[in-house]
């Protein structure tokens, strides 16, 4: 097998009513169960999710900025001993180059926070054992006595797993016999004991030209192992990309979760729960981590997930949470914005603390001035999602904590606003909101844990009553849906199969008439796309790729027609990129790369025509948590809306329609909370 970089293995291959859902209309059918419980054990497996990453160790050197990826921690003699993937940080956006990782980082410290005292490196690459080439994804558990590292050396004569041992984790020796075993692209080793055996579990492809999958050796000795089983496999079968990296696996109460990615985009890990280690499917989602190459380490009672990647600083951590109910997912735009009925453009998100929901109003357009922040009801559980009647009067739709309900709230004609009513539930997102040719009002809303999608729409134009809610409109589906609406009024709902695997549609037959059957939009997706519709008439749709290796559009061939081809628009992206039809009708676009340190912009040359090539948007002053938001006021001006890690709201403002930008500024004094789009809303 010829030498190939890990850049290439993640693209190889190249009323109010409840709101209730069903599995009818389902975008992808249900696999199977999984082995009986062992006695004693839990009978429903435990929803995850983890609280914020914060920076604990910064692997770097005076004038040389560094990164550190796949990892592992252990605990040994009361301190806590990190290893890694080391390497030089490429610019912000861009990818360093991963065939010149080539030793491991060592630090250990008191506690998992730190402080982190650094080690000479642990293992340096050599060529003269059996060909090793590079050296990744080391993990280190301790037995027999001793200590033992597990890592992926590359090598012609295919991908190795290679071992080395140590008696104090400084100085280690490698195995005089050579790689545990050969495989295609084998990687990213993790080792469980299970069952009196030891479980390798390792990230590899089905076969020559096949899926990518999570595969399964079986040792009694850590030295000789079985021959690979299947755990988990990728459920696209034209995937390019692997999103069954870094895959770990832990037990509790009976249960096996499976951590694996890159999931919605490079920062991000999907978790899976089966009682059977060595079976794991896409129907048994238990929930998702918004990390990079996600290690999980328990201390005592406090469970912790790990992160880090190329396009970060170091060793990251966050509260690993076990929750009884799915959480609920942030939607796509952190702030959210629209015209109110008086011409105002109206920002609404939510407190970094007691997640009230906020709202702030643009008092004058012409001189750009605003209202302060000011409570407009809560707690929320993600941020609101927005509809705009007929008649200007916005209509806002929140989510409860814990996604117990919806609720919604409508604006009066003079500008005041209704009280909050019970809008259905319970939910797992607030709800996706278009306008159909007749003026009603259709909301779109996910099941908890994604397994359907319900449908509901107001009674007539305008009106405070709705229909009942239709919940065998879809799914399972793997992301909130997002709905946008043809030039001849048609609505179009678009959502993400569970895994990732593609992007479906599903549209309306006749202006308020019938639905179509679910048919495939996409390939394999890193998350759910945005859709607009440019001032042609034509929807343009944007998505990212899996593992968010780049990210694509496609557009409508002619106002409310087919579709054309899937085109590139930019390189690594961290999230769906922002879409909007500014005042002169061409879209404006606007990308985050993976780590939050840079915005790049491109905007149509005509509406409905090609992309400039675009380039960076300036600096927003600090690293953004999520993709940003864009609004048009009144005056036909776009307003770029992005959060930084400490909350904060930045803003950037064309001078005019179609025109230049102003600098980046402050937008109000409040912190909102930084959650990143698409992720669950903890």
């Amino acid at each position: 097998m010829h030498p190939i970089s890990r850049r290439r293995l993640l693209g190889a291959a190249a009323g109010a009513g409840a709101l209730t859902l069903s599995g009818a209309g389902r975008i992808a059918a249900a696999a199977a169960a999984g082995a009986p419980a062992p006695a004693g054990s839990a009978t429903a497996h435990r929803w995850v999710g983890s609280g914020t990453f914060d920076p604990v160790h910064d692997p770097s050197l005076p004038g040389r900025r560094r990164y550190l990826n796949d990892h592992t921690l252990i605990k040994a003699g009361g301190r806590w001993h990190l290893f890694g993937i080391v390497g030089d940080s490429a610019a912000p956006g861009e990818s360093p180059d991963s065939a010149a990782e080539d030793s491991f980082h060592h630090a250990s410290a008191p506690g998992p926070r730190g402080p982190w005292t650094v080690h000479p490196d642990a293992l340096t690459v050599d060529p003269a054992y059996f060909g090793e080439e590079h050296l990744w994804a080391p993990h280190v558990i301790e037995a027999d006595g001793r200590y033992w590292m597990f890592y992926a050396a590359g090598g012609r004569d295919g991908a190795a797993i290679n071992c080395a041992t140590s008696t104090d984790l400084t100085t280690w020796t490698r195995l005089p016999s050579g790689p545990l075993f050969r495989g295609l692209v084998a990687r990213d080793p993790m080792v469980l004991r299970a069952g009196g055996e030891w479980l390798m579990y390792c990230t590899e492809l089905s076969g020559p030209g096949g899926r990518h999958v999570v595969s399964c050796r079986r040792s009694a000795d850590l030295v000789h192992w079985s021959e690979p089983g299947t755990v988990y496999a990728d459920e696209s079968t034209d995937a390019t990309v692997s999103v069954t990296e870094s895959p770990f696996v832990v037990e509790r109460d009976g249960w096996y979760y499976l951590f694996v990615g890159p999931r919605n985009g490079y920062d991000g890990t999907d978790v899976f729960a089966s009682r059977d280690p060595f079976r794991f499917t896409v129907d048994q989602y238990a929930g998702h981590v918004p990390g990079h190459a996600v290690e999980v380490v328990a201390d005592g009672q406090h469970w912790y997930a790990s992160a880090a990647g190329w396009f970060h600083r170091g060793l990251y951590l966050a509260p690993l949470r076990w929750e009884d109910a799915p959480p609920p997912w942030q939607s796509a735009d952190n702030p959210v914005a629209a015209l109110d009925v008086a011409g105002r453009l109206t920002v609404f998100a939510l407190d970094a603390g007691d997640r009230s929901l906020l709202r702030r109003v643009q008092l004058d357009p012409a001189s750009d001035t605003w209202s302060p922040w000011e409570r407009f009801g809560g707690p929320a559980g993600a941020v609101p999602t927005l509809g705009r009647n007929t008649d200007s009067r916005l209509e806002v739709f929140s989510l409860a904590p814990g996604g117990a309900h919806l609720h919604h709230r409508a604006q009066r004609p003079d500008g005041g606003w209704h009280d909050w009513e019970v809008f259905g539930g319970p939910a797992g997102a607030a709800p996706a909101v278009g306008v159909g040719a007749g003026g009603r009002l259709e909301a779109f809303a996910l099941a908890p844990g994604g397994t359907g999608i319900a449908r509901r729409r107001q009674s007539a134009p305008g009106s405070t009553a709705w229909e009942g809610w239709d919940g065998a409109f879809g799914g399972p589906a793997g992301a909130p849906p997002v709905v946008g609406a043809n030039a001849d009024g048609r609505l179009e709902v678009f959502a993400l199969a569970p895994g990732r695997s593609a992007i479906h549609h599903r549209w309306q037959e006749a202006p308020d008439g019938p639905w179509s059957a679910w048919s495939r939009f996409g390939t394999a997706a890193g998350g759910a796309p945005r859709v607009t519709r440019d001032g042609s008439g034509r929807l343009t749709a944007v998505a990212i790729g899996p593992s968010g290796l780049g990210t694509f559009h496609r557009r409508q061939t002619v106002p409310s027609g087919g579709w054309d081809d899937w085109h590139q628009l930019f390189g690594w992206t961290a999230a769906s990129p922002a879409l909007v039809s500014g005042g002169d009708g061409r879209l404006e676009t606007f990308a985050l790369s993976p780590g939050g340190e840079r915005l790049r912009h491109r905007w149509q040359l005509t509406p409905g025509g090609a992309f400039d090539p675009g380039g960076d948007f300036g600096e927003p002053g600090a690293r953004l948590a999520a993709a940003p938001s864009a609004a048009v006021d009144a005056t036909g001006r776009i307003h770029v809306l992005a959060v930084t890690t400490s909350g904060r709201v930045r803003v950037r403002v064309q001078d005019r329609p179609g025109g230049g930008w102003r600098p980046w500024a402050s937008f109000g004094d409040r912190a909102i909370a930084p959650l990143p789009s698409g992720s669950p809303a903890y």
